[in-house]
């Protein structure tokens, strides 16, 4: 007995044609035939009125080429949703999406009914767009010919995270991005090709040692050629010490600081998050000082993946920076950042601040309250703890640098 489809693809497309040598072949082939998915095609054509079988018109206000217009579109959907149940969750295929990547591919294999719009010409009508279509997704920055060949990759990469698809649920276990880590380096036969050898740990028979060599060198393929992802891995300590032992020619040149004649010069970064008049503040140093979460800049490191490391280290936070609202020059008496925050002896610091604004999740903007991470090793331990504040609270808490107090009022009655 054929299973029930875990999932269901609706394509809506004026050129179908285009989807059956993707369809009838390899991975995608078997997973249909196993009844393990189920594709269908609908030509937007047969839902026009006219002997051209038109689906596209001249733009309002003037501008190049053509839009798809709604009509036809509204009664595609229309005669769609009701063929079986639950309604389809409709993507259109747009380079001003959200970006294909595999949170958002995991997130769409959870659901039983997709249905991709696939655009042609300039686009589609924004109507469609506000009423009909609830997500667009882009597959990368730049322009393509139409939606049919980003439909094929969120179809195939959806597919694949369907129980079966691949056989082999190990397939999945390591492939890359699995884990927030790209793939090992892959050899086949022959052992030794021109001269050059398949690595010995592979011909050795010890599966341990096998395994724990394929895991370093997901960590250094990563480290070498994503390393923004190697802020979402779940590393050990271990891992984290081995992957610094082995940082070599790349090792980390350390914060942006120096000490001349016992005053300490520091570049710092300040992460800026509002949210409906408030602004997030963290509580330093175990004392009742309270500031802008950041930290220092690391040489050679830009502002916005500062502010993205600081905030992940700290609270496990995933912002999306945006715009440098200030930089400020600012002197005060503070234990040396040398050894980290509010350690070691007291110096003078001399510090140029950038204070760039960011936007924080939403689960986060609901919390009034939460906790970071422990900034431990020394008599001055502490927790972070983040809160929102409202411009009316600031009054009664130690706001440090004092300064910023008037700019943080200016901004707060511009992000109610």
């Amino acid at each position: 007995m054929t299973p029930a489809p875990s999932i269901r693809f609706d394509i809506l497309t004026i050129f179908p044609g285009m989807f059956t040598g993707p369809l009838d072949q390899s991975i995608l082939s078997r997973a249909r035939d196993e009844g393990l998915i189920d594709v269908h095609l609908h030509d937007l054509r047969d839902w026009t009125h006219d002997r051209h079988r038109t689906v596209d018109d001249y733009p309002f206000g003037g501008g190049a080429g053509m839009l798809m217009k709604p009509e036809p579109i509204f009664e595609a959907l229309e005669a769609i949703r009701p063929l079986t149940e639950p309604a389809p969750y409709v993507i259109f295929m747009s380079p001003q999406g959200r970006p294909l990547d595999r949170a958002l591919v995991d997130e769409l294999a959870e659901r039983p009914r997709l249905l991709l719009l696939c655009g042609r010409y300039e686009g589609v009508d924004e109507r469609v767009l506000q009423h009909a279509v609830d997500l667009e997704v882009s597959v990368g920055d730049f322009v393509v010919s139409g939606g049919e060949l980003p439909a094929m990759m969120l179809l195939d990469a959806v597919a694949r995270r369907v129980p079966g698809v691949l056989g082999g649920e190990a397939s999945l276990d390591e492939e890359s991005f699995e884990g927030a880590l790209l793939e090992y380096p892959q050899y086949t036969r022959p052992a030794e090709f021109r001269s050059w050898s398949v690595p010995d740990i592979l011909l050795s028979g010890h599966h341990a040692e096998i395994a724990l060599w394929k895991r370093r060198e997901r960590l250094l393929r990563t480290r070498d050629r994503r390393p923004d992802l190697l802020e979402q891995a779940q590393l050990t300590a271990k891992e984290r010490a081995w992957l610094a032992e082995q940082a070599g020619d790349v090792a980390d040149p350390g914060f942006a600081q120096r000490e001349v004649d016992g005053v300490i010069f520091q570049a710092r970064v300040a992460v800026v998050a509002t949210s409906g008049g408030r602004i997030l503040l963290h509580r330093t140093a175990g004392e009742e000082i309270w500031s802008l979460p950041g930290g220092r800049l690391r040489v050679g490191e830009s502002v916005a993946d500062a502010a993205r490391r600081e905030m992940q280290e700290e609270a496990g936070v995933r912002v999306r920076p945006g715009e440098i609202l200030w930089v400020i020059e600012n002197f005060f008496e503070f234990h040396s950042a040398f050894d980290g925050p509010g350690r070691g002896r007291p110096a003078t610091h001399h510090e140029i601040g950038v204070y760039v604004e960011a936007t924080v999740p939403p689960r986060f903007e609901e919390q009034a309250t939460f906790t970071g991470a422990e900034l431990a090793g020394t008599a001055r331990e502490f927790a972070l703890e983040f809160r929102w504040f409202e411009a009316s609270e600031l009054d009664a808490i130690d706001l440090r640098p004092a300064t910023l107090r008037p700019r943080l009022d200016v901004l707060l009655k511009t992000r109610r």
